[in-house]
Order: C-alpha cells, then structure tokens, then sequence
C-alpha cells in the first residue's frame, strides 16, 4: 500500500508553515512519502527561501509556486486535484501542526 502524499497548502505565513513543516520533519512514517508544498503566489520571499532550503529525508519534494494568486478557496481546490496524481493525499494548512503519529495507519 502506497503512502498518500502530503500536500501543504502555504501563502504568507512563513512562522506557521515552519511550524508546520517541523512538526511534519518529525514525525513517524512507516515508508517514503512524498511532500509536496504549495504556495500560493505571495510577494513575501522569506516563504519561499524557507522552502526551498527545507530538507524532506522521508521521500520527494515538490514545491509548486502558483504564477498567479488564487485565494484561499481556488487553491484548496487545485490541491485537490492532485489526486489524479497522487492517488490519495493529505492535505494541510500551514496554520496546522501534526501529532508525530498522524500517519500511523492501522
């Protein structure tokens, strides 16, 4: 069984999608999965410099700069889509944290 992929949502937040991607770092996985960040297109750098230089040691990366601002609403949408990519995903706000189990599937 193929781990769904984790997909972070991110706009301007550079604190929280930290936060996030710490509490993502730390956690335990039981094979590879990939992450993929998205960000909304944002004129605030610091969150793009924070993940770009974001390590993922537990699969792949993939950051996805959005070239146009999409709002809140039309981003989670887009995300949802990568479905058809990924099979099945998880989805986060970079407002959130995860429980070091979150992904303990049984």
């Amino acid at each position: 069984m193929q781990s769904p992929a984790i997909v972070v949502i991110a706009y301007n937040r550079p604190n929280s999608l930290g936060r996030l991607l710490n509490s993502l770092l730390v956690a335990r996985y039981v094979a590879k999965v990939t992450l993929v960040i998205s960000i909304d297109m944002s004129d605030d750098e610091v969150v793009y410099a924070l993940v770009d230089s974001f390590l993922w040691p537990h699969g792949d990366k993939r950051v996805i700069k959005r070239e146009r601002r999409l709002g809140l609403k039309e981003h989670v949408w887009v995300c949802g889509n990568l479905t058809t990519t990924y099979g099945s995903i998880i989805m986060l706000e970079d407002d959130l944290v995860v429980s070091p189990i979150f992904m303990n599937m049984q």
